[in-house]
């Protein structure tokens, strides 16, 4: 398909969005402003499930597929909206030419839809609160366009009365942690079958073992249980850490089978 930018952005484009609501509503019936196969990707781009939404997040570069891993996984994040748009073309453009720069806009003039890379919400108390984050390395930085556009997007959010607008880049991210919770984050979900939930029980009771690697304890719970296909019992220990009934410091080092046992904080039955 043709691929998006400024130059071929038209007025029948802004209107097909509009018409398939892009940009509005939360959780599952949200749809991002822009999704990764609109754009010619140099093989950065994701697309990831999360179970919280029960929908596919659309991922544009190696930090925001990070920084969402780390929001996904935090307590308090209950929604992300990527590529979230800034809908209020009037209002942006008023500030575009308030800071005396031209506001982006395609070849029949139809203005581009700028947006914020993360809306979060998170609980705070009994209260949701909006955070909007943009997500750039710091070499993007030096740019005179991008932070003029960055100077757009916090002013347009604190004229719609939220100021927790901030730019993200690579040093707010503990890759790490990150790259800790992407080797699990896929399977948190376990099919329904009864020898899976039997033998997710046993690992339990397995993991208990003082200073064993994982790896050792998976492997030899796949042999002695005659279970077809490999690293099955792997693969429960990553869904037991995406349902978060075994807990590691995600900050201490790789979290892979060869983790030791006596690095398991706690197991919840």
């Amino acid at each position: 398909m043709s691929k998006l930018s400024v130059e071929k952005w038209t007025h029948a484009t802004l209107d097909r969005f509009l018409k398939e609501q892009r940009g509005i509503g939360e959780g599952r019936n949200y749809r991002p402003w822009f999704e990764v196969d609109e754009f010619s990707s140099n093989g950065r781009a994701r697309r990831l499930d999360w179970w919280q939404t029960g929908r596919v997040h659309h991922l544009f570069s190696d930090h925001e597929r990070r920084l969402f891993h780390l929001c996904a996984w935090s307590n308090r994040v209950v929604d992300i909206r990527e590529q979230y748009p800034l809908l209020d073309l009037e209002l942006a453009m008023k500030i575009a030419a308030d800071m005396g720069i031209k506001y982006p806009q395609g070849k029949d003039g139809t203005p581009w839809v700028l947006t914020t890379d993360f809306m979060l919400t998170l609980k705070q108390g009994e209260e949701r609160i909006q955070i909007p984050w943009t997500v750039k390395p710091t070499d993007k930085l030096q740019s005179k366009t991008v932070m003029q556009n960055f100077e757009l997007e916090k002013r347009y959010y604190a004229a719609k009365g939220n100021n927790r607008w901030s730019i993200i880049t690579q040093e707010g991210i503990h890759r790490g942690m990150a790259e800790n919770i992407e080797w699990f984050f896929s399977d948190y979900w376990l099919e329904d079958d009864p020898n899976l939930h039997s033998l997710k029980h046993e690992l339990k009771i397995r993991l208990k073992t003082k200073n064993k690697a994982i790896h050792e304890i998976t492997t030899a719970l796949d042999k002695e249980m005659n279970i077809a296909g490999e690293g099955i019992s792997l693969r429960i220990f990553r869904h037991l850490l995406a349902r978060k009934e075994v807990i590691v410091d995600m900050k201490q080092k790789s979290i892979n089978g060869y983790l030791l046992t006596n690095e398991i904080l706690e197991i919840i039955c």
